[in-house]
């Protein structure tokens, strides 16, 4: 018999401490913990009627788990939530506009950097395409979250100095 108050007491994905560990180890241990909670959900599907929310719950775990396992692999700017100050970034001068400070810290340069070189593509391109096909189009190739936002601040903010330019 499958015992639904062990699946329902794994713990939430953000408490997993996994501070003393490489980031390999952080990777393997964040995709066992997302199969574990796979595995139920599907044992619970299988077995137990009557057991939707948990369901439903141990897939989003999962879900978030290997969303977390992944960023580690590839290098995402992790959450440093006792970080004492700030080093925001800004993205440079342009067209005699001073540079615009970002609410993102310098972990985020990389993704910024990219929104501003797409606008100033955008700006400096004749093509027809539409300022939103190529803002939609090239932020797909940032994370989800703080990454896309990132990129589209960047985006947006050259955008910004050319307009207050004319």
């Amino acid at each position: 018999m499958l015992d639904h108050s062990l699946l329902s007491s794994l713990p939430k994905p953000k408490t997993i401490d996994t501070s003393s560990l490489s980031q390999e180890e952080v990777a393997v241990t964040l995709r066992r913990s997302a199969r574990l909670r796979l595995n139920g959900a599907q044992s619970l599907v299988l077995h137990a009627a009557g057991q939707q929310d948990l369901v439903v719950e141990l897939l989003d775990d999962a879900a978030v788990l290997y969303d977390m396992a992944f960023q580690r692999l590839l290098g995402r700017p992790p959450e440093r939530a006792k970080r004492k100050y700030k080093e925001y970034y800004s993205i440079p001068a342009a067209d005699g506009i001073p540079g615009i400070r970002t609410p993102w810290s310098t972990d985020y340069a990389p993704m910024i950097e990219d929104g501003v070189l797409c606008a100033e593509e955008w700006l400096d391109d004749s093509s027809s395409l539409p300022l939103w096909w190529a803002l939609s189009h090239h932020r797909k190739r940032h994370w989800a979250g703080d990454c896309q936002d990132s990129f589209e601040a960047g985006f947006l903010l050259r955008l910004q100095q050319r307009l207050v330019q004319l």
